[in-house]
């Protein structure tokens, strides 16, 4: 598992043309008088918007699932400056690797995405990675994408909120090469504690399908 050891810490369109050309039809509509635009009033009336020239059902639509809703606004609740502390567990019965570090978490593009900026400690080195979780509101699943400067390999994943709306779990994969493993099944958690502490968890499983914890990253909301 120390092999894996490096694997683990590394976790931790026309449509968008279209839409953007709709968002901007909409905008430049409100602020014309008696909602037409420029070039429709200045052409007698023959200019359509990009909004005018669809249905009306498929402009609803492409909102429905373009448009941040509110999951996103739930994921936005972590927005902020954050101090971590990792944990990491070579196998089920060795004492933990720990080591600190800090993370930032902002809402991107419009509010649809959550990123997260980490770095952290570790025998005087610092390591960097980025991660973003998102709402997909057509699959109705969270989502999942993690990337870092110890790795060529991205991990991602789709996962649902407990009832409790306390947690969201996600399925991932990950290619294990010195162990000569490809899309080994790992169960990725995002845990709410509170406002301002959060955790994140990765389990693997046994051979009979028993899970072990082989990383716990905890956050706690900086000062």
């Amino acid at each position: 598992m120390m092999k894996g050891l490096g694997r683990t810490l590394a976790l931790g369109c026309a449509a968008c043309a279209l839409l953007a050309a709709l968002s901007a039809a909409q905008e430049k509509k409100s602020a014309t008088p008696g909602g037409r635009s420029q070039a429709a009033r200045e052409e007698g009336g023959t200019a359509n918007t990009a909004e005018e020239a669809l249905p009306k059902n498929v402009v609803e639509e492409m909102t429905r699932y373009a448009a941040p809703g509110p999951q996103h606004q739930e994921l936005s609740a972590f927005a902020g400056h954050w101090t971590s502390r990792t944990r990491v567990w070579e196998n089920p019965d060795a004492k933990p690797v720990e080591f600190s570090g800090s993370a930032e978490y902002k809402m991107i593009l419009g509010g649809r995405f959550l990123e997260v900026e980490s770095r952290s400690q570790m025998n005087g080195a610092e390591s960097h990675g980025l991660g973003i979780y998102g709402y997909d509101a057509f699959k109705e699943k969270y989502s999942f994408y993690n990337i870092h400067e110890g790795d060529t390999q991205a991990l991602v994943g789709l996962g649902d909120r407990d009832s409790a709306g306390v947690a969201i779990t996600f399925s991932v994969t990950m290619d294990m090469p010195l162990a000569g493993e490809r899309a080994k099944p790992i169960r990725a958690v995002l845990r709410k504690v509170s406002a301002n502490r959060h955790l994140f968890e990765m389990y693997e499983k046994y051979l009979d399908d028993r899970e072990w914890k082989v990383l716990e990253i905890a956050y706690d909301r900086a000062r």
